[in-house]
């Protein structure tokens, strides 16, 4: 059994002004980095879930060997893309991890840890844990894939977390809990000062 991945390039980024799928970091479009990464985490198959601006995303990973889906209601927020990804995965895959397009400093050793820990444990929901707090990518067991694609809204994964709680990785990298939301928090570190 394999783990896939995920990636939710869906939004428009209202505060960023564009979509974030598109921005560029050191030289490479955030979809293009983030299907990238789950890649060489050796995640498969990749999905990569598009909404705003899909005709460009889609051309950024043209050269990856991912499968791209189009939320087609993405305007009414991540809980549906997380729907439309889990939706196109095959039956014969174990977990999920799901990539933001927003954090540009996933790399493919977080998600390895985390699957490692899925397998070693068998816990339904990975997520790594940075200086004391959660947060992304997140894994998810096939198990829950049925309540994953029942999602609606804004809400993503973390609806399920009440009920299942993530086990967490700690992982020592700060920058891993990076994510962009507004054009000051990429020039911020375009300038080297974060």
């Amino acid at each position: 059994m394999t783990i896939a991945g995920v990636v939710l390039a869906a939004g428009a980024g209202r505060r960023m002004g564009r979509p974030k799928a598109l921005l560029r970091w050191q030289g490479e479009p955030l979809v293009h980095r983030a299907a990238r990464v789950a890649l060489e985490a050796g995640l498969a198959p990749v999905v990569v879930v598009l909404g705003a601006a899909a005709r460009e995303a889609r051309q950024a990973v043209a050269d990856l060997p991912v499968e791209v889906c189009v939320n087609r209601r993405w305007q009414e927020g991540m809980g549906t893309s997380v729907a439309v990804g889990v939706s196109a995965l095959p039956e014969k895959v174990e977990a999920a991890v799901f990539l933001l397009v927003d954090q540009p400093f996933v790399t493919p050793e977080v998600i390895r840890a985390m699957v490692a820990h899925h397998r070693a444990t068998g816990a339904p929901v990975v997520a790594p844990e940075v200086a004391g707090r959660r947060t992304n990518p997140v894994l998810f067991s096939a198990t829950l894939f049925p309540a994953l694609r029942r999602l609606q809204g804004d809400v993503g994964g973390r609806a399920l977390f009440a009920r299942y709680p993530p086990a967490l990785v700690p992982w020592p990298d700060r920058r891993l809990a990076v994510d962009w939301d507004r054009p000051e928090d990429v020039l911020l570190w375009k300038e080297g000062k974060s």
